[in-house]
This record gives structure tokens, C-alpha cells and sequence, in this order.
């Protein structure tokens, strides 16, 4: 096939390119796309200077410190509640996708041949596979379950994405009846 989709894309799984010596620009980012760090870092960077948002803004939103951002470009690497966190905020979920080799190869081979059909990539394809199979679980709950699900889902995205509020303890009694 001479037209066929990589099953990942090329910078899957792969050292960081190394930047290009560019012209300083007329319009300056408010954030710059730090040099050697990791993918989710670079994520985090590439989309707060695409969405225009400054450390400051972030910083508040996903309740992060300001100097922490700022040390993710040189000295720190950031854990995964903070990066969830800050990826939240700027739209994203972080979810973990595994590679060909380290799944069953009947599963691996099914894989394949879906992406390959879908003219996805491996990545894509999870994600997609992921969205069907949480409609399917929302469209089997009945429609109140589905309704509460929804709402709390919808309460809990729409503060900052953490916002360190302690959660109420009480006890929730479901009812039996049927």
C-alpha cells in the first residue's frame, strides 16, 4: 500500500527534534516552547502559547504554583497531579496508551487491522475506542443514572481542575427499588 497511515505517528515514543534557528518574531509568544523536555511538558507549553495564556493564568486556573510552571522548562519535571492538572485546564486529559509489543498479539493484530481500517493511528484509535465504549456505558445506565452521572461530571469540570475544596463525607444510601 503506498498511501498507508502510520500505525503511530513519527514522533511517537521518540527523542525530541531539535529546534530550528528561527527569527525573532514581531508578535512574541507570552510563553516560549522550552528546549529538551519531556512530550507533556511540551504539550503543556505548545497550548498555553496557542491558546494565549500566560503562567499566571494557568497557574490559577489548575491551582499550580506560578514558579512551578516556570521551573518545568529547566530544572523540574512535573509529577502526574500536576501535569493532570494543568493539562485539564487547558483542555486535554492525559491518557496512557499502550504500545503493539506489550499487548496480547491476538488483541494486537485486531488492533491493526481496526486502525488500519479506520486510517487512524494506534493512538487515535484508543482514543476512539474509549469514547464508543463510554457512550455504550452511558446509553445502557438508565436515564436518571445517566442524568447524574452527567451533572457531576459536569460540577466537577467546572471549577478549576483542582481546586483543593475538601469533599463533603456523608453517606450515600442507594435505594433498592427496582
Amino acid at each position: 500500500m503506498p498511501d498507508a497511515l502510520p500505525l503511530y505517528p513519527s514522533d511517537f515514543r521518540t527523542a525530541p527534534v531539535a529546534p530550528l534557528n528561527r527569527k525573532r518574531r514581531k508578535n512574541p509568544r507570552t510563553v516560549t516552547m522550552p528546549d529538551r523536555v519531556g512530550p507533556h511538558v511540551r504539550l503543556v507549553f505548545a497550548e498555553m502559547a496557542r491558546q494565549k495564556l500566560r503562567y499566571l493564568d494557568v497557574a490559577e486556573r489548575s491551582g499550580v504554583q506560578h514558579a512551578t510552571l516556570k521551573a518545568w522548562r529547566k530544572k523540574n519535571r512535573p509529577g502526574l497531579e500536576s501535569v493532570e492538572a494543568v493539562l485539564a485546564t487547558l483542555g486535554y486529559g492525559l491518557v496512557p496508551v499502550p504500545a503493539l509489543e506489550a499487548l496480547p498479539p491476538a488483541l494486537a493484530g485486531e488492533l491493526t487491522a481496526l486502525a488500519l481500517k479506520l486510517r487512524m493511528n494506534i493512538p487515535q484509535t484508543w482514543c476512539a475506542l474509549l469514547d464508543v465504549h463510554a457512550e455504550q456505558k452511558l446509553l445502557q445506565m438508565r436515564a436518571s443514572e445517566r442524568a447524574a452521572v452527567l451533572t457531576d461530571h459536569d460540577r466537577r469540570t467546572a471549577g478549576a481542575a483542582n481546586d483543593n475544596v475538601k469533599q463533603r463525607r456523608g453517606r450515600v444510601v442507594a435505594s433498592s427499588a427496582k
